[in-house]
């Protein structure tokens, strides 16, 4: 319980990170993904502005001329068809900006589908729209709107004085001219809301990071979980120790000779002649398990030799280890000196 007045100030573990981004919580702000998704379309209408109006008056004139026939089914599916055409470039560039702008923000987020009741309920839905955060989007949209409408309305009262002058202008010369104002205006327009949303976009980001960040305790707790508790680690290597010194002790019996300290420390080695290239140590220890080893190999007639100096380095060598070229004539002594005993030469 004390946890829970702790202050979050630690920042997010990767760990809490990718759990959240599981979850499909990720910082973005949709406000800068609308303003690229325009910002494409925009580009399209002002490189290929022409070609959509020449379309667009091709099939008006089209429709309104009877070439396409008098029957209104075949004449508003060629229209539909010509129009799809039209838009064509405008949808893709909206569906694939928006794709990309998502996954410059976030990444490629697979939120599992659940159907959450609380956003479909409507009581909900009216609280969002009036808690802190709901409010807070209202007031920005009402100054963004406020704001644009102002620097729109700024950029077109500078050219009041081309006004008159429209007036004497052919058609063609009137629309070219009409429409570099009004593309003026929009981009200059874009240019203040693209900033605006930038700015969105790095105030998610920082409340996001905020919202995910962590107590001291939580931070233990996390560590604890994914490396697992010390105490249980202990547990688990001890009992791995226990198993290992288990089978340790089953290779005792099978062993040429244990050679000892004699009290402390005793090394059993294991050699088959012509089977094996060196001999090899089966089963070592110290204490109480030297103890044991010894008890185990007088139980199956193994024999036990007093060595001291090869005691000592043997028992630094690495169990299953074979004995190294400097200790071999030492350990052929004490083997030659076995089998001798056995009758074997």
């Amino acid at each position: 319980m004390a946890d829970e007045f702790q202050e979050k100030t630690e920042r997010a573990t990767p760990r809490k990170k990718q759990k959240a981004r599981e979850k499909g919580q990720v910082a973005r702000s949709r406000d800068l993904t609308s303003m690229i998704t325009m910002g494409g379309i925009i580009m399209i209408c002002y490189f290929g502005g022409k070609h959509f109006i020449s379309g667009l008056s091709d099939m008006t004139g089209g429709v309104l001329s009877m070439k396409y026939g008098s029957n209104p089914v075949h004449v508003s599916r060629i229209a539909i068809l010509h129009g799809l055409q039209l838009l064509a470039p405008f949808l893709l560039m909206s569906v694939v900006l928006a794709v990309a702008a998502s996954v410059m923000q976030g990444g490629i987020v697979l939120k599992p589908i659940k159907i959450e009741f609380d956003k479909i309920n409507p009581l909900e839905g009216v609280k969002r729209l009036f808690s802190l955060k709901g409010l807070t989007e209202l007031l920005k949209s009402i100054i963004n709107f406020t704001i644009g409408g102002w620097v729109v309305y700024y950029v077109m009262k500078k050219n009041l004085d081309v006004l008159p002058s429209l007036a004497a202008m052919e058609i063609g010369e009137l629309a070219r001219v009409s429409g570099k104002l009004v593309m003026d205006a929009i981009i200059i327009a874009f240019s203040f809301y693209f900033i605006v949303a930038l700015a969105s976009y790095f105030l998610e980001k920082w409340q996001y990071e905020r919202s995910l960040r962590m107590t001291k305790q939580e931070i233990k707790d996390e560590f604890k979980e994914s490396e697992g508790d010390p105490m249980i680690k202990s547990r688990i290597r001890s009992v791995q120790r226990e198993a290992a010194r288990k089978r340790m002790m089953q290779e005792v019996p099978t062993a040429s000779v244990v050679i000892t300290n004699p009290t402390h420390l005793a090394v059993a080695i294991k050699y088959i002649d012509g089977k094996m290239a060196a001999p090899q140590i089966v089963a070592k220890g110290a204490g109480l398990v030297a103890q044991k080893i010894k008890d185990i190999a007088g139980e199956h007639g193994v024999p036990i030799v007093e060595d001291k100096p090869l005691a000592r380095a043997l028992y630094k060598l690495e169990l299953n280890a074979y004995i190294p070229e400097g200790l071999y004539v030492a350990v052929a002594r004490i083997l030659a000196y076995i089998y001798k005993l056995r009758g074997r030469i």
